[in-house]
């Protein structure tokens, strides 16, 4: 599952994302401004919710004024990692684009098979949301970024965009001086859209799945006692909600003292929603998870190892997304990178997005992640290689298995 927050080296646009077009031309068209230390002004978060209401980025959380105010809050007293960039038009000076942006540690990774052999980090500058909050009737506006952006960041290797979809992703080759990485290539993403109601998303499963649904939960509260299905919203929950989760193995207990400063600024910022659930006075399950306006993210899902037996961590967010019908009116939950389990199989929907580095097309970090490219395709052949040859071998012993000759016994002749 994708975490929230990424490594402290300081850690995710609507219609077309970056086309080129003759505004380039014209440099002076767009300015880009530094507006962090006024963000919370009053016409700016005005602006700021217009645009985010029509975005169709898939992570906006990222990109929205609470979350922002949630880093700056995490990094006061610091020195801040963080800024947003606001684009105006310079005709009239109207407000086209929000771009908030942190420096982060990214890693390349050069494996063996599955074992690590070493790392690069490269030092990245960070697009929250991914995709940047653009009008989108501004043509060229987003190549204007990209460029304005790689070049207040020249300390940087590559800006960072969590997840792009890929329909978006293919238009990022076309800003000249720039290419476009895509780290692990373009990979699933499951989502679940939601009905209006919990009666809509128990119709979705067919008859014996909704028998079966019920049957694990009614196993689980009668091995573990009295359902309680606890969601975790608020600063003052926090404490209870780490302690489900060091019980399930989902936060070492001595990260205890930082995750607790994290989840309680997520909480103030109205950012956080998670679920506990407990059975009689035992912490069972926890999901982890936060919100926008219009999506749940949920980012991991841990229980108890005695418990797994029994489906557990199905029951947990079959329970959780029941609740959030019932009180909310989000629009889907993203899971992240992954693959649905098949007990939801039938209710996901697979969107492809990709980790996209984005870097100066004649330099050395665009060699390394050549070869960074070129390492990883020849390792998963290497991979895919070794799992034939090991498919290819257990069928044969198999094969051996049922046509080997069964022993003579007849009695020899003296």
């Amino acid at each position: 599952m994708r975490n929230l927050e990424m490594s402290e080296f300081a850690p995710s646009a609507p219609a077309p994302l970056l086309v080129r077009s003759r505004a380039m031309r014209c440099p002076d068209r767009y300015e880009l401004n530094v507006a962090t230390g006024y963000y919370d002004r009053p016409d700016i978060l005005d602006a700021w919710h217009r645009m985010l209401a029509v975005a169709t980025s898939p992570e906006t959380l990222y990109q929205s004024p609470q979350f922002f105010s949630h880093l700056i809050d995490m990094y006061r007293g610091q020195d801040a990692n963080c800024e947003l960039f606001i684009v105006r038009r310079s005709v009239d000076y109207a407000i086209v684009g929000f771009i908030p942006v942190r420096t982060i540690a990214c890693g390349l990774e050069f494996r063996v098979g599955p074992v690590p052999l070493f790392k690069r980090t490269m030092r990245a500058c960070q697009i929250l949301g991914s995709v940047p909050l653009l009008d989108p009737a501004e043509e060229g506006l987003a190549e204007f970024v990209i460029q304005q952006l790689l070049e207040r960041y020249a300390q940087c290797d590559v800006l960072y965009m969590q997840a792009v979809p890929e329909d978006a992703g293919a238009a990022l080759g076309g800003i000249a001086g720039v290419s476009a990485y895509v780290m692990n290539g373009w990979r699933a993403c499951h989502t679940q859209p939601l009905p209006d109601s919990v009666d809509g998303y128990l119709q979705k499963f067919s008859a014996k799945k909704r028998y079966n649904l019920s049957r694990q939960v009614r196993l689980l509260t009668e091995a573990a006692g009295a359902l309680q299905v606890l969601r975790i919203e608020q600063p003052g929950q926090i404490p209870a909600m780490l302690d489900a989760m060091i019980a399930t193995g989902a936060c070492p207990g001595a990260e205890r003292g930082a995750e607790q400063a994290r989840l309680e600024g997520l909480a103030r910022h109205g950012l956080l929603l998670s679920y506990v659930i407990r059975c009689g006075d035992e912490d069972v399950a926890v999901v982890y998870g936060s919100r926008s306006a219009s999506v749940w993210h949920v980012y991991k899902i841990a229980c108890l190892q005695k418990y797994l037996h029994l489906s557990v961590g199905t029951s947990a967010i079959h329970l959780a997304v029941q609740d959030v019908l019932a009180h909310f009116a989000f629009r889907d939950i993203d899971f992240g990178y992954g693959t649905p389990s098949a007990e939801f199989r039938s209710t996901h929907v697979l969107k492809t997005r990709g980790l996209v580095l984005l870097h100066r097309a004649r330099s050395l970090t665009a060699l390394s992640l050549k070869v960074h490219g070129m390492y990883d395709a020849m390792n998963d052949a290497l991979i895919r290689q070794v799992k034939r040859a090991q498919k290819w071998h257990a069928q044969r012993r198999q094969a051996t298995k049922k046509t080997s000759p069964k022993a003579d016994t007849a009695p020899t002749v003296s």
